[in-house]
């Protein structure tokens, strides 16, 4: 018995020396709580940080600096409520004068810096009618700035600090044109300004969702070849950037569709280059120019397709090209415009996209299906000049014209498009506004100026003036007795 255990004794001796020798020596170190390997973890912290700082993070950090919160103090003019309205609804207000009075709007937006010089972009809604503008920085730094130009038909403002500091960072602008749908796409702004108390920008991240989006009815306006995003845009972010991942400025964050007011997945932005064109055109010549190549288009039908022996299943059909215009002597009607600088067009819309933002002296390259054969002609757009007119009741006006409705986006094919509207005018205590489309007054049709004229020394005779207007494609009607 006792030899056995001997023997059992020695057995496993044996074989503990064997293990170590086979191990070189080593013994496990018993497992002690709190005790932590420090290179391991070192390194471990070293490969989170690694991975935390994606293409996402790092293009915030290049863009997140240009990034600033436009205070604006605006005037607008509000009608009074009279006696009649408190117990008769609107229906006095139709027949008899408005008061209007003046007050102070408070509101907040974003904006972008493009140069150390201290120019600023945002979007023209952000700033419209502002009688103070205050920029703050990232920093915390709060600077005023006043108004260098606008377009309210693209929705974009520049605007410059008084007294910039030297040490801005501005943002980098990219191409818009390459900018591709899934790629990522992120959304920089101060919703809601700084009222967290916080200077730094909110960042926002997506994907884009679509290109090319036209959109009608946003705040009385029409935006054209838009981009989409899922990246939440919320408000305040009007006029701030949209980013790719290297950093770079593809868009003006404009506006989301929401039925809460806060962001569902939709939102748009002015593409950039669209932007550079306007900061140069502001710049050099003080506004935006339009430029005009002379060319009305319609969507091409399948008759129309195989009245022409037009074999392509894209292309829009010249219908008439104006005299003397970029285009007259190089296109003619009944011809086919299948691309415009390498774009298809599918219809009309697709058209009005690639020239609504065209300056003058822009060259586009046209391929044209003409007479059975297919051609490449590159058009130089000359300087579109608007005929406005002074007209009674105190407006300056544009009479609509098929080309005059498409630029500007309207519904109406005639009419006297308001572009002014005296202060204490009848059109003013009417509560007409530019961008208002008179289509008659007191039942006479208007298609010209001497028609309004016309109708208006009518009406002045009746003691009564009845006028019915388009307003964003809606029908509004003011009359007013006695004037």
């Amino acid at each position: 018995m006792i030899r056995k255990l001997f023997l059992s004794l020695l057995v496993i001796g044996v074989l503990t020396t064997l293990i170590v020798v086979v191990s070189g020596g080593r013994q496990e170190k018993p497992y002690t709580e709190g005790v932590v390997d420090t290179a391991w973890a070192s390194k471990i912290s070293d490969d989170i940080s690694a991975s935390r700082h994606t293409a996402i993070v790092r293009a915030a950090q290049l863009a997140g600096p240009a990034v600033v919160s436009v205070s604006v103090i605006s005037v607008r003019t509000v009608a009074t409520v009279s006696p009649f309205d408190m117990f008769f609804g609107d229906y006095w207000g139709d027949f008899l004068p408005r008061g209007y009075l003046k007050e102070k709007v408070k509101s907040l937006g974003s904006g972008v810096l493009i140069n150390r010089d201290g120019y600023i972009v945002t979007n023209e809604h952000v700033v419209h009618d502002a009688s103070e503008i205050k920029v703050t920085l990232t920093d915390g730094r709060i600077y005023d700035a006043d108004v260098v130009g606008t377009s309210e038909r693209l929705d974009l403002a520049l605007i410059k600090l008084k007294n910039p500091p030297k040490d801005l960072s501005p943002a980098v602008l990219g191409n818009s044109d390459s900018v591709t749908i899934g790629e990522w796409a992120i959304a920089i702004g101060n919703p809601f300004g700084y009222l967290m108390e916080d200077p730094e920008p909110t960042v926002t991240a997506g994907v884009i969702s679509a290109l090319h989006r036209t959109i009608l009815g946003v705040k009385d306006r029409m935006y054209r070849d838009m981009i989409q995003t899922d990246a939440a845009i919320n408000p305040g972010n009007s006029g701030g950037p949209l980013v790719n991942a290297v950093g770079q400025v593809i868009g003006i964050n404009t506006f989301i569709f929401s039925q809460s007011g806060g962001n569902i997945g939709l939102g748009f932005a002015i593409p950039v280059n669209t932007v550079k064109k306007f900061v140069e055109e502001i710049i050099n010549y003080g506004e935006f120019r339009t430029g005009d190549i002379g060319i009305t288009v319609q969507s091409l039908t399948e008759d129309l397709r195989s009245a022409l022996d037009y074999p392509l299943t894209y292309g829009v059909l010249v219908s008439s090209v104006m005299r003397g215009s970029p285009a007259s002597g190089k296109v003619k009607e009944g011809d086919v415009i299948e691309m415009v600088n390498g774009r298809k067009l599918f219809n009309v819309g697709d058209w009005e996209d690639v020239t609504y933002a065209v300056v003058p002296d822009e060259k586009l390259t046209l391929k044209v299906w003409h007479e059975g054969k297919e051609k490449v002609i590159t058009i130089k757009a000359a300087e579109y000049v608007e005929e406005a007119v002074k007209l009674p009741m105190g407006i300056v006006g544009v009479v609509v014209t098929p080309d005059v409705a498409y630029r500007e986006g309207l519904k109406v094919a005639h009419g006297i498009l308001v572009r002014k509207v005296e202060e204490g005018s009848l059109a003013y205590q009417l509560g007409l506004a530019p961008g208002d489309v008179i289509l008659s007054i007191n039942g006479i049709t208007v298609t010209s100026a001497d028609d309004f004229r016309r109708a208006f020394e009518h009406a002045r005779k009746r003691r009564i003036l009845s006028i019915q207007i388009d307003r964003g494609g809606a029908r509004i009607s003011r009359t007013i007795l006695g004037f």
